[in-house]
């Protein structure tokens, strides 16, 4: 069947074509940005945040030093303290934990070696980290003794030492597998910190998700307390079988007891169980989710009954032509290629428009909302899903019209 065949039609009459053209390409410029987008609100969300029994885990933050910060001996009176409650397996002080946002810990991880890999992570700096986080440990050792007893002057993400870091971090900096030994320089200066990789954990999430949801479980865990910092951060794992609420209240009544007169006056402590605070945190996610999954289905459905009915309307008005045709000597199946091909000409040229119309939305956004690039394998994925999408909406058309007797179409003039 010849090309021109198909495309002359069109071209004396333009306006059905033209609408249909115009309806895909503005479905795909945003069923490309909004999958895109869906998939980068679902990272979080779906990753393992590598915490053990989450439901075991209380949570002491949003603590803020009235004046100058508590020096670390203080704070690790304080974890002393709570180590100490009835039902406590373990207790961690830190700068930073997961799903606190408050506070947050990151450097630049470049692999000290001829190929510098690099890649931007969350860091959390405390003392027994692994054991109360509940962490699964693949290679390596968890820091000793005396390397948790670390009381660091500054921050402590400058400072050199050891590192435990997430098995994706490790995949990223060492492709070639081997992370255990090898060193880690913090930041792009020449005199940045220097740590050494004596641990791989299975998983680990990031508190900092709105960057790149690529980057979600790439983490580092540095031993000691941070010194200088105005707003710690306590981790409480509850024993098996201890009462969860009770250890709660307790840990309440101790962070209130050993540093409430230290506190910023009406700026209260949260003392959360993680799994709570893991809720809130992705709660903006899910609800973006659920927006761009909604936005997404109407806009393919509003496309496919778009698409259905100007395409039904189009083979209405060529009836007559259709009955010659088929008086001719054209068969069922002659009509239904014919008008399926005519379809894939229509919206693949809409396709072809709305995938310049997608980079162009994503180049706004990404100047406009601070998005990153879309990356190219959305456009395929994007036309290939319009393309379906347009000979779903012709077959049944197509198929009325192969139906239609000769007869009765030669007479529906």
């Amino acid at each position: 069947m010849a090309v021109r065949h198909i495309v002359n039609p069109l071209l004396r009459h333009r306006l059905m074509p033209l609408l249909v053209v115009l309806q895909v390409a503005l479905a795909c410029a945003i069923a490309c940005n909004a999958l895109f987008l869906l998939q980068q609100k679902l990272v979080p969300i779906l990753a393992p945040d590598g915490i053990g029994t989450p439901d075991r885990l209380v949570m002491a933050w949003n603590i803020a030093s009235r004046g100058k910060p508590w020096p670390t001996g203080r704070l690790l009176e304080v974890r002393q303290a709570l180590r100490a409650l009835p039902g406590v397996s373990a207790a961690s002080v830190a700068g930073s934990l997961p799903m606190e946002t408050n506070a947050q810990m990151n450097g630049e991880a470049i692999a000290e070696d001829t190929h510098a890999k690099a890649g931007d992570a969350a860091v959390y700096i405390g003392a027994d980290l692994v054991d109360t986080l509940g962490l699964h440990l693949v290679a390596g050792r968890d820091f000793s003794a005396e390397e948790q007893s670390i009381q660091y002057h500054g921050m402590g993400i400058n400072d050199s030492g050891p590192a435990i870091i997430t098995r994706a971090l490790a995949n990223r900096l060492f492709p070639d597998g081997h992370a255990l030994g090898k060193v880690i320089r913090i930041g792009a200066a020449a005199d940045a910190g220097r740590r050494t990789v004596v641990g791989v954990v299975a998983h680990l999430m990031s508190n900092k998700f709105d960057a790149d949801g690529g980057n979600v479980d790439y983490t580092m865990l540095f031993p000691g307390v941070p010194g200088n910092w105005p707003m710690p951060v306590f981790a409480v794992r509850v024993a098996p079988g201890a009462d969860v609420e009770r250890v709660r209240k307790a840990v309440d009544a101790t962070i209130h007891r050993e540093l409430g007169n230290e506190m910023i006056r009406g700026f209260e402590p949260s003392i959360q169980m993680y799994g709570d605070m893991r809720a809130h945190a992705l709660a903006k996610f899910k609800a973006a989710v659920w927006l761009l999954a909604g936005v997404s289905v109407v806009v393919l459905i509003v496309t496919l009954a778009g698409i259905m009915g100007l395409t039904g309307y189009w083979v209405q008005q060529r009836t007559r032509q259709i009955g010659i045709r088929r008086a001719l000597g054209a068969r069922r199946r002659h009509i239904l290629r014919e008008l399926q091909l005519e379809n894939l000409l229509v919206v693949g040229v809409g396709v072809l428009l709305g995938l310049a119309c997608a980079y162009a939305i994503n180049l706004w956004l990404m100047r406009h909302y601070e998005l990153t690039r879309l990356p190219w394998i959305y456009l395929p994925v994007g036309a290939a899903l319009m393309l379906l999408l347009g000979q779903l909406a012709v077959l049944s058309p197509a198929l009325r019209a192969s139906r239609v007797p000769p007869v009765v179409a030669t007479r529906s003039v």
